[in-house]
């Protein structure tokens, strides 16, 4: 697997299959978070993505797929839509793919790209609230 840096799920995910599909956050500016400060933010290219599933392929039964890093939701959509496609075509046991977002990269999808993306396999979207803010705290 092409993994840059660290790599943070949920716990949740703990037996999914990790596919980093992008380096860093998008946003990458939250006072409270240093999780991704040590990268810059890019989107991996398809190639790197089909070796990786090259290489899932062989592990055998895949369930759930986690695409990392912090946020991949904000990819184009038509490239994020080529990208489920291919982990439905390399991973045909594949049940759930999730990921994490933030406000700005859901906000840019409408609601029938979202659609989309779910009859893709894309069922959990994780989104952190959390807020630096003396007094919303």
């Amino acid at each position: 697997m092409d993994y840059e840096g660290m790599i943070i799920r949920p716990p949740s995910e703990a037996y999914s299959l990790l596919i980093q599909v992008t380096t860093g956050c998008s946003h990458n500016k939250c006072t409270f978070c240093g999780a991704y400060q040590d990268k810059k933010f890019k989107i991996k290219s398809l190639d790197i993505i089909k070796k990786d599933l090259s290489e899932a392929r062989s592990y055998g039964y895949v369930e759930k797929v986690f695409l990392c890093d912090g946020d991949a939701l904000i990819i184009p959509q038509s490239r994020l839509e080529e990208m489920l496609k291919l982990i439905n075509a390399y991973l045909p046991t594949v049940k759930r793919i999730g990921t994490y977002a933030n406000a700005k990269s859901i906000l840019r999808k409408s609601v029938d790209e979202l659609k989309v993306l779910k009859e893709l396999g894309l069922k959990i979207i994780y989104l952190g609230v959390e807020t630096g803010n003396v007094e919303l705290c």
